[in-house]
């Protein structure tokens, strides 16, 4: 198993990947909280005059949706670049 992990890593983590990584994660979290609050406010939408109505009344979904979102595309993230740089080797 060791051998198989040195094979896919053959460097040291730099500072720099770990910069990018706190990037990605900070970007991930955004666009899941975005997603979020529009899927909370997406009622308000459907009525005029506009008002702010919400779906959820309390701050539980956010923690277990914006968390959850935050692991999964940070995962597509890291999955694209790895695309990315495989592409670019080949």
């Amino acid at each position: 198993m060791r051998r198989h992990l040195r094979k896919i890593r053959k460097t040291r983590v730099t500072k720099e990947e770990l910069k990018a990584d706190i990037i990605f994660l900070l970007i991930a979290a955004f666009i899941s909280f975005v997603i979020t609050f529009l899927f909370d406010i997406h009622h308000s939408f459907y009525q005029w005059p506009f008002s702010l109505k919400f779906i959820f009344n309390s701050y539980k979904p956010y923690l277990l949706f914006v968390s959850t979102g935050t692991i999964i595309i940070f995962i597509i993230i890291k999955l694209l670049l790895y695309g990315m740089k495989e592409e670019k080797t080949l």
